[in-house]
């Protein structure tokens, strides 16, 4: 099963080799068959009103609020280890997705705090974060400590009323050597916030980035790669050497494994950046990967691609499944 998983999770992460044998459920507090919780904001064809304007900036500044909250909870919960403010950030009846962890504040706090007196050096550092309606995703690099070379998390967050509701999150250590230089994070000096871009773009975006998964992991149409992929692509997963030619190398793959499937659970875009959290089988048998994409979108081509990934478990401390 464990090799079965792996081979999956080289066709839903653009060409992976990578190997899930080994990786560990997240330490972070994050089913049924969900669509995504928030959908995409319709984009009139007239131009801006007064009331649509007011209407933007309200929702802009409730998107600012939501990722202050997160931060602020990163902050003094993940970094500072001040279990006693989990109230401050999140409801008392919080569903978690984190197979590790029960449902509720206080299992999330008893979950995590045991997990620091383990260790006691744990940091999270935010490397990124994207907000749309009322789900705020962060890409963050966690280490226990100096010594480790830590993994990639991405937690995605559903906020409601100033307050964290549900959580789900995908935890993917990270290797000791990989097939390109661009590690697993965005480069050095890019900026957590992303760069604001018109309603209309971000939906371009998020449909052009979702028509290309699915044409290419569910029709196994790999014509799309040339169609949709810059040229000079960036790659950072670690096993892919990067430049869009590697990905053609994946044709074979997709044409000898025809019941393989990725289906999208949602999807989370601001500006530049589209985010795709899905459930990845070979097969209807196979437990498969949760597995979260990070698309860098410009001039109509996905530029750059970031990917975590980590198996399905057999067994789950909540019935809420990591999607």
């Amino acid at each position: 099963m464990m090799k079965k998983t792996s081979t999956l999770a080289i066709s839903f992460t653009l060409a992976s080799a990578l190997a899930v044998t080994g990786v560990q459920a997240s330490p972070l507090a994050g089913s049924k068959d969900n669509t995504c919780t928030s959908s995409p904001v319709k984009i009139s064809s007239t131009s801006a009103t007064p009331t649509s304007t007011t209407t933007a900036k309200s929702t802009e500044a409730q998107l600012a609020k939501n990722k202050k909250l997160v931060l602020n909870m990163y902050k003094d919960i993940f970094n500072d280890h001040e279990l006693n403010k989990a109230s401050l950030y999140i409801v008392s009846n919080y569903k978690q997705h984190n197979p590790l962890a029960a449902d509720g504040r206080q299992a999330f706090v008893k979950f995590f705090g045991s997990y620091l007196k383990q260790n006691p050096n744990y940091k999270s550092e935010v490397k990124r974060i994207i907000a749309q309606n009322d789900l705020v995703v962060v890409h963050n690099y966690v280490t226990t400590g100096a010594k480790d070379r830590g993994s990639s998390v991405v937690d995605i967050f559903r906020i409601k009323n100033n307050k964290i509701v549900e959580h789900w999150d995908v935890f993917q250590p990270v290797p000791e050597k990989s097939a390109n230089t661009n590690t697993m994070f965005p480069a050095k000096g890019t900026p957590v916030e992303v760069t604001p871009l018109s309603p209309s773009e971000v939906q371009a975006n998020a449909k052009m980035v979702r028509t290309f998964y699915d044409d290419l992991f569910n029709k196994h149409d790999v014509s799309v790669i040339n169609k949709y992929i810059a040229e000079d692509y960036i790659q950072h997963n670690p096993t892919v050497p990067t430049g869009r030619e590697p990905l053609n190398q994946f044709a074979s793959f997709l044409q000898s494994n025809k019941n393989s499937s990725n289906k999208i659970i949602r999807v989370i875009a601001e500006g530049d950046i589209v985010v795709l959290h899905s459930w990845s089988r070979m097969d209807k048998n196979d437990r498969g990967s949760a597995v979260v994409d990070i698309f860098r979108v410009a001039d109509g081509k996905i530029v750059e691609h970031w990917d975590t990934i980590q198996a399905v478990p057999e067994k789950s401390a909540n019935k809420n499944t990591m999607f």
